[in-house]
Parts: C-alpha cells; structure tokens; sequence
C-alpha cells in the first residue's frame, strides 16, 4: 500500500472518529458538570500513565525491525502481559489511596473500572502492532472508527441513565472491548498466540528507552491534570481539561490519521538508505501548512468555539484556550521528531530531548499552576519553545540540518497563517454586532478557508500537487506522482 493511499484512509477513518469524539463531548459536556469531569480527569491521567508502562515501546519494535519472526513476536507478547497484568493490580490497590488524597471516593471508582482494560489490552496489542507494520490501514480504520461508534453510543447512554462520571468510564471500557475483538478479527494468519523468551533481551533494552520515552511525553499530561487538580480543584481541573481537550483538536483532525503511517514511513526508508533528514523537513513543509493557520484560527476564536462546542458553563476555558495555542504555534518542527529518532535507530537521544523538555514543562507548571490557569497553560508555551531549540541542536548534529533548513520549509505557512490572521480580524470586525457565536464561526470559517486556499496557491506550496490530483481523480484522470508516492 502506497504512503498516499496509507495516509488517506487513515486520515480519512480519523476525521470519522473525530466526528463522533466531538458529537460525543458536545453532548456530555451538557449532561454532566465541570466537577464530574474533573472526577474522571484524575483517574485517566494515573491510567494513562499505567498505560504508558504498559505500551514499554514494544509496539514500535515490532514496527520498526528489519527481520520479524515468532520469537521476537512471543517474546513482546511476554512483555506486554507481563507488565500490563502488574498494572491493572497495581492500579486496584491504589485506587483508594488516590480517592483519599483528593478526597473523592468517587475517584477510587473510576481508578478500579478503568484498571479492567489492562487485563484486556494484551491480547490485541501484538497483532495491531503488526497490522500497523504490514501498513494494513484499511483494517485498523475499521477497527478505530468501531472504538470511536461505541465510545458514543456507550458513553451517551450511561449519562442519559444518571451514570454521572462512571458514564466516561462505561465509554473507555466498552471502546477497549470493541477494539481487541476487531484487532483479533482481522489477526494476520500465523501470528503465535503463546509467550516466549528467546528475544526476550533485545525487546526490552528497545522498549527501556522509548517506553520511557512515551512515559515522559505523555505522562506529563497526566502530571499536570494531577497537579492542576490538586492546587485549584476538581472544578478547575475540568475547565482546564475542557481547553486542553479543545487545544488538541488538530492532534486529532491531523497528526493522529498520518503519525502510524510516519514511523513504518520514515524506517522503510532508513533500511533503503534514504536521506532521513530530507524527508522529515519535507514533512514538517507539509504538516505546518495546516498546523499554523489551524492554531491562528483556534486562537482568535477561542471564546466563541468553546461556547458553540460546549455550552455557558464552560466560558472560562476559552482565555485558557487562547494561551494554549500560542504554543501550538511552535509545534510544527517538533511534532513528528520522535519518530525520526526511532527511524534512525537513536530512541536514546529521542528519550533526552523528551526528558529535557517535559522536565522544564512540569517545572513550569508548579511555579505558576498557583497564580492562575491561565499561568498554567503558560508553562505548554515553554515547553514548545524549548523542543524547537533542542530539535534545531540535535537535528543539525544528527541530519546535519541548520535552522535554515527549517525556516524554509515553514515560511510558507507561516505566510499564510498571517494572511489568516488578517482575513479573520476583518470578519470579525465585521460581524461584531452578530448575536449568534455559531453564525459567526460560520463566516469567519468560509472566509479562512478561502484565504487558506489563495494563499497555498499563491505561495506555491507543494500541497496544492494533492489539490489538483483531487480535481484530477474527481474528473477521472490520472493524477501526477509525488515525492510520497
């Protein structure tokens, strides 16, 4: 299967799922308050972090090894179990010291629902790793838009039936079913369903460092809903939860239909000898197209797509929305770089730039969280200003690409984004006096994505190949070739 067709399914399954993840959080966010969500909050971010334990990088060993056998393959189903079975224990046990700290048993309940899927999650860990490797797409989109169907269905439900914040953990717990089932359905023929030990050495030393790896990178989130809720509450907790959820909008509309496509990617190219570095700038070109003017647009419209999504009681998080993506402006060269560490066979240094930039992050947080939220989201922009600067270091060190090389690759977006900006300034003049916030995205959004598609044009960037091949396969002709063919 070809990187384009790859990522178009994907991304495509991805915008599906993001259709009922928000259809999903439009209608809970009406039915159940600041404080339940809360509630739920700080169970998930302990649960995330055990699920970070549990991931131990072996799903990107799988991928990215030259030559797969049934040893490497029982030896990583060992490793799983073994790890995600300790978790979910361990998570039993804990779950009534945590309710005591935040003293809120409800949170004790929450902790025990949820530590059920590390009991489930080994028995399709293996074989999804090795459908994301074979690049089989097509399979993991129905799998993921099935996960995403239930979490609705299921979620919405329970809260209709007074579930209150257990109704978020029915919903996890009833997607993580839907996925393995799916995961074993489409199993590649000869995969063993039996552990191992004979690589048992090897598929640890990997996944020590990219599961720390992953550890750092997203237990930071769950760090700061940690933190957050402690030093302001469970009712800020879920304001802030609210504008963090919104902020990652494009991590789900964008970066998550084509990041399982970027590391088989970026190692099938490495085994073929390829310029790493070349190909990632070509990404970062490609990818900052649509980050930069979605963050501009995110931004200047914060308040009224917070109250649009949401409803009035969450109006507090739009000025904390607005911080946030003053750091996603900064996203672009970094948002992939992970991968490309792997790619290259180097997850330890991958492993110190997340560390260095995560640990500053987190110190941030607690030097701030106590002024405002506002301060807290603040510490995100650090954290984005401080992974640019250790990419640009450790890029030029490894792939021998200046900043330059960068800046080139962004300055079309960056063009663009400005241009967005001012078109949306004016319509927002302009439609000042309308009393309906919906009405007024509308307008400001047919008027961005105009303006977005003068400007790619304009600036001649190397994503309207894709806009005219759309044109082209729409009237029935052949489409050009590309660098991603």
């Amino acid at each position: 299967m070809s990187v384009r067709r790859s990522v178009t399914i994907f991304f495509s399954a991805k915008y599906v799922e993001l259709l009922l993840g928000l259809v999903s959080s439009l209608i809970l966010a009406r039915l159940l308050t600041p404080e339940e969500f809360g509630i739920y909050s700080i169970a998930a971010s302990v649960v995330i972090i055990g699920y970070l334990f549990r991931n131990f990088g072996v799903g990107q060993y799988i991928v990215q090894v030259e030559e797969l056998n049934d040893g490497i393959l029982r030896s990583a189903f060992t490793v799983t179990l073994g790890i995600s079975w300790s978790i979910g224990l361990l998570l039993i046990i804990a779950a009534p010291w945590l309710g005591d700290y935040y003293e809120n048993s409800g949170i004790a309940t929450v902790l025990r629902f949820l530590s059920l899927n590390f009991f489930l999650l080994p028995f399709g860990s293996i074989a999804d790793a090795v459908l994301r490797r074979n690049m089989s797409f097509d399979k993991l989109a129905v799998i993921n838009v099935s996960a995403a169907f239930t979490t609705l269905v299921v979620g919405v439900t329970a809260a209709y039936q007074g579930a209150s914040y257990l109704s978020i953990a029915w919903a996890a717990n009833a997607s993580t079913v839907t996925s393995i089932a799916l995961t074993l359905f489409f199993r590649p023929a000869g995969l063993p369903w039996l552990p191992g030990t004979s690589h048992l050495r090897e598929v640890c030393k990997f996944g020590l460092k990219v599961g720390m790896m992953d550890l750092v990178n997203r237990g930071s989130d769950a760090a700061t809903e940690l933190i957050i809720g402690r030093a302001q509450g469970l009712f800020s907790l879920g304001i802030y939860s609210r504008a963090y959820g919104t902020f990652w909008l494009f991590e789900y509309a964008f970066t998550q239909g084509i990041r399982p496509v970027i590391l088989p990617y970026l190692s099938k190219a490495k085994h073929e000898k390829a310029d790493l570095g070349e190909i990632y700038i070509t990404i970062v070109k490609f990818t900052s197209i649509f980050l930069l003017p979605f963050f501009v647009f995110l931004g200047l419209n914060a308040h009224d797509i917070i109250n649009v999504m949401y409803g009035d009681q969450w109006t507090a998080a739009g000025s904390i929305l607005q911080v946030l993506c003053i750091a996603g402006l900064f996203f672009a060269p970094t948002i992939f770089f992970e991968q490309l560490m792997i790619a290259q066979g180097r997850p330890g240094q991958g492993l110190r730039y997340i560390v260095i930039s995560q640990v500053v992050r987190v110190l941030a947080l607690v030097l701030w969280v106590g002024i405002s939220l506002e301060a807290a989201a603040a510490a995100l922009i650090v954290w984005a200003l401080v992974k640019v600067a250790l990419v640009f270091s450790m890029a030029r060190q490894h792939f021998s690409l200046r900043p330059v090389s960068f800046i080139k690759a962004l300055w079309p977006a960056i063009l663009t984004a400005f241009f967005l900006a001012l078109a949306i300034w004016g319509m927002t003049n302009a439609t000042s006096t309308w009393e309906v916030p919906l009405l007024r995205l509308v307008a400001i959004g047919l008027c961005a994505a105009i303006t977005w598609f003068a400007s790619i044009f304009a600036f001649d960037h190397p994503i309207t190949v894709e806009v005219r091949n759309l044109i082209i396969r729409i009237r029935g002709g052949v489409p050009e070739k590309d660098q991603f063919d």
